[in-house]
């Protein structure tokens, strides 16, 4: 069951679980300027990750499913500078939502996201990768942050 809530469905549930916060305020009040264009800006960012590393995916000819083994261990590109560029993508897309939200209840979704990511998913992965690549994936760590 618990291979059920793939990252995209945690995604999901918390980006329309934020939208549900907002419209059970009262009051609404759109976001101001400065806050509006941030989000837009963090959505396109996370966005674009997620893009660009699925993409990456895709041309290697790997496993993108986050409870399937990878086929091969991918170090360049966006994963030169984030180890989980895709899961990055995701909380920005969260935060993004959050600041255009305009409520303070909606930035439980990235938080949560973020949690879950660093708590199950990565380190699940991590282990995973540390025992199909070796030394690889060890100094792969060891040079790139598992963030940012």
């Amino acid at each position: 069951m618990t291979h059920l809530l793939i990252p995209p469905v945690l995604w999901l549930i918390l980006l329309l679980s934020m939208v549900g916060i907002r419209v059970a305020t009262p009051g609404y009040v759109l976001a101001d300027a400065a806050a509006q264009v941030s989000g837009w800006v963090a959505i396109a960012a996370g966005l674009a990750l997620q893009g660009i590393a699925a993409g990456q995916f895709i041309k290697a000819r790997t496993n993108l499913h986050a409870f399937r083994d990878p086929d091969q261990l991918i170090t360049t590109g966006v994963f030169a500078f984030s180890r989980n560029p895709m899961y990055l993508g995701f909380v920005l897309t969260l935060l993004g939502a959050a600041l255009l939200l305009n409520t303070p209840l909606a930035f439980a979704g990235p938080l949560i996201f973020f949690a879950v990511a660093s708590l199950w998913y990565i380190p699940r992965e991590e282990r995973i990768a540390e025992d199909l690549f070796g030394d690889l994936y060890r100094d792969y760590r060891a040079r790139v942050r598992r963030w940012l």
